[in-house]
This record gives structure tokens, sequence and C-alpha cells, in this order.
């Protein structure tokens, strides 16, 4: 392995002065070699020639529309079993009017981006989320519409006899303008399969949907949930496989780890799992992210809902660039006692306190102003 600071340009590894795209052997022994601040060292450098000084973030309103979910995934403490459907009062689906009331909220919190997603519930039409999407933007027509994880779309694909195709170009023209990149968890089969349930697709159809919802031209983030049962090799070459796809079918708008959060979670029920994965986890994940990604993938984002303000700021110093948005009325998370909420001013802060510089921006990481 060569020395801290030979790492010259994210995903290429210098040996030899040959350049080639990083492996999982390489970013295996990497991680394996260099301490904390050296990794971090090394993506903080990478963060600043790609990036700079500047850490944006959207202001964003979660719409969460049913909790009913055929999936009843263990990772997951959101979900309601469409099975109990008409059996519990735990259960909801959102009504057009309900989300229309949703979306005055976030016009009086001044949000720029619309966030929308669900349980995977069968009841629900292909006219049902073109209502919902048409009715956000005829109250908020130049507000920015960022719906559905990828293994939604193929379920509802799967569920009203469409093709994936046929399903984005119908929710495009009904007003939706980027994909959220969710339910990507972990790629590997084994741990996919023990955190996940049949109903969600497995993390090859989930890229192979990605690279065709991109060559429709529409674009959106990607994820990877870590915290869990996973290892290091597994999230690496979880990494390595997005930039793969972002080389081969760019559509991804930015990386956004997201910390498993397990209370409440059937995971945690069964003692799979016995709480959150620890801070030097979450900075580790962030820098090999940077590190990893390179020019593929340049917003590398830090969710302060899943890891907290203060190691947010920490990480934003060891690769990160971005701080996803203000998750006005979240609630996945929040399902799982994490309940913590921020303002645009608070997120100022957050960056200022650092030395780094905050900026508003769009869907499509363009900067909208600087507060």
């Amino acid at each position: 392995m060569e020395a801290p600071g030979t790492y010259r340009a994210g995903y290429w590894l210098s040996e030899a002065n040959n350049l080639r795209p990083f492996s999982v052997k390489d970013a295996v022994e990497m991680n394996s070699e260099l301490s904390l601040y050296e990794l971090m060292d090394v993506a903080a450098g990478l963060t600043s020639r790609q990036v700079g000084d500047v850490v944006s973030y959207a202001v964003s309103y979660n719409i969460n529309y049913s909790n009913y979910c055929a999936a009843s995934c263990p990772i997951c403490a959101f979900y309601v079993p469409v099975k109990i459907k008409g059996r519990t009062s735990a259960g909801y689906e959102l009504s057009v009017e309900d989300v229309g009331r949703e979306t005055e909220k976030a016009r009086e919190a001044g949000a720029t981006e619309i966030h929308i997603v669900g349980g995977f519930n069968p009841g629900l039409s292909v006219e049902y989320y073109e209502s919902i999407f048409a009715e956000v933007k005829r109250r908020l027509p130049d507000i920015t519409l960022k719906a559905l994880t990828i293994p939604e779309i193929d379920f509802i694909a799967r569920v009203t006899g469409n093709s994936i195709r046929e399903v984005v170009d119908r929710f495009r023209a009904a007003g939706m303008d980027a994909h959220t990149g969710g339910g990507a968890e972990i790629f590997d089969k084994e741990v996919r399969r023990q955190i996940t349930t049949p109903e969600k697709i497995s993390g090859e159809k989930w890229l192979e949907d990605a690279a065709l919802i991109h060559g429709m031209g529409m674009k959106g983030n990607s994820t990877m949930t870590y915290g869990h049962l996973e290892n290091w090799e597994q999230i690496i070459d979880h990494m390595i496989r997005l930039r793969d796809s972002q080389i081969r079918t760019p559509g991804f708008l930015s990386f956004i780890p997201l910390k498993f959060s397990p209370e409440n979670t059937p995971l945690l029920k069964m003692g799979k799992v016995k709480g959150p994965s620890p801070a030097d986890k979450d900075l580790r994940v962030i820098a090999l992210a940077r590190i990893i990604m390179g020019m593929a993938i340049q917003n590398i984002s830090v969710y302060w809902v899943s890891i907290g303000k203060g190691v947010s700021q920490i990480a934003l110093n060891g690769g990160g660039s971005d701080l996803v948005g203000t998750a006005f009325s979240e609630k996945i998370f929040g399902a799982t006692n994490r309940k913590e909420g921020s303002t645009t001013e608070e997120l100022d802060h957050l960056i200022r306190e650092i030395g780094r510089i905050p900026a508003v921006r769009d869907s499509f990481y363009r900067i909208v102003r600087y507060p």
C-alpha cells in the first residue's frame, strides 16, 4: 500500500505511477491499514479539491403517503403489515386532500423540495400516485418533487401490470422530477436476505432499475444502509458497484450513507443487532465514500438525522460536502425514535462553526443562495 497523500484523485489509486480504479481489495486494504485520522485526512484533501469549502443542503419537506407495506423488512420500524389492514388503527393511507394539506405545510416551511416515499401498498393504483403528484404540483408548481425509492417504483410496476418505463413516464408527466435513491440497503445477497424480505428487489435488480431510469433521463440519489449485519468488505463492494453504475449510466446526484437506527425494528427485537454502530464507523464510511466515489459521484452527503449533528460536523471535515436537507416532517427514522429536528438557521450554524460555507441548493445540487 502507498503512503497517505498519494491517493491522487478519488476512485483512482496510484500504483507504480499507474492509475487504475479502486478495487474492493484495494479499498479493504486501505481501510485496514490507515488510522481513522489518516483516512479522514485523505478524504478531506479530496473534498477540498473536488468541491471546495461549501457545504450544501436542501430545504426539504417529507410526505409519507402510506405505512402499509407488503415487504415487512426486519430493518424497518415504519411499516404496518398490509395483511392486517382494516384490523389496526396504526396504518394509514393519505388521500389527495391529505397530501394537499401537507403541501401547504411545506409552503409555510419555505421548502424547495418535497420528498415522497411510503410502504409497498398493493391497494394503491398508478392513478393514485399520479393524483398526489399532480396535487403537489398544482399547489406548488415550482417545487421539486423527489418521489419514491427504486424498489417502490419496481413494486408499483409489478402489482399494476405496467413496465418500469411506463410507470416512470406516467409519473414524470404527473409531476415527479427525480427519484429518491432509497431502498438500496446493502447489495450483498446474504446480508440482504437477512435484513429484507423477498418482496423487496435484489441489489442486482436495484442497479438494473436505476440504470433504466437514468437512461430515461430521470436522475436521483444513491444510498446505502449500514450498521446492521454487514462487514467492511460488503460496505466497500456496495460503494464500488454504485460508482461503476454511475460511470456506465450517469444519473446519481449524490451518495447518502444511511446509518441503521435499530430502535423498534424487528432486527433488534430478534437480537440480531444490539444497538447502533459506533461513531468511528460513521466517519470511516463518509471518508471511504469520498475516496472511492471520486469524480463519479462528487456529492457525498452526511445525513444528520441518522448520525446526529455533532458527528455530522466531524464527518464534514472528513469527506462530506452536503447535509441532505432540513427533513421537515420526517417519519421513517422517526419511527425508530430519532425525532431530532432542525431549521435552516441551525444547519447554517453547524456549517459555519467548522469553518465551512453554508449554501442552500436545489434537488439537483445547484446552489440557490448563500445564507
